[in-house]
């Protein structure tokens, strides 16, 4: 069996006249990836590793995230073909994942997550705003057959209301 999560990026500053790639996140974006990695810690330990786009806002997001659930660093990478947002290739990155790995998060950007998102699952997916993300469990356990997994998913909305 394997598990899929797309983690949208948290939400980034358009202020510093920065190139798209190097766009950092907001001061709420990063109290937003904080309550969503607090709120949420017990469904993001079990995972084999974090794969992360390089954009700035991307990495921090997972930065923050691994930080936050005591993730291993070892298993925390950073992977150039994830800064798209042509979910064509977010489709053929996650059937092309390492078979060493059961449990993967990917942390990344829309539109290629939410329409990955919602060809991978066989329920309604919703849109990934900035912080959330979408749980994908499949009953294949070769990642090049995944197919319409079972989904649960998470929102800031839901964790920032204890916060």
């Amino acid at each position: 069996m394997k598990e899929l999560l797309f983690l949208r990026h948290a939400k980034s500053s358009w202020e510093h006249g920065v190139t798209d790639r190097h766009r950092p996140l907001q001061s709420k974006g990063m109290k937003a990836i904080i309550s969503v990695a607090q709120y949420y810690k017990s469904n993001f330990q079990s995972f084999d590793c974090i794969l992360s786009s390089p954009a700035n806002r991307a990495f921090h997001t997972a930065a923050i995230l691994a930080h936050e659930i005591d993730f291993p660093l070892n298993n925390f990478l950073l992977r150039e073909d994830i800064y798209t947002f042509d979910s064509e290739r977010i489709i053929l990155l996650s059937k092309e994942l390492d078979e060493r790995w059961n449990k993967v998060i990917l942390v990344g950007h829309n539109p290629a997550f939410t329409e990955a998102a919602s060809h991978f699952s066989a329920n309604a997916a919703p849109e990934l705003k900035t912080s959330d993300w979408v749980h994908l469990k499949f009953a294949q356990k070769k990642w090049k057959d995944i197919a319409k997994g079972d989904s649960i998913y998470g929102s800031k909305k839901e964790a920032q209301k204890v916060w």
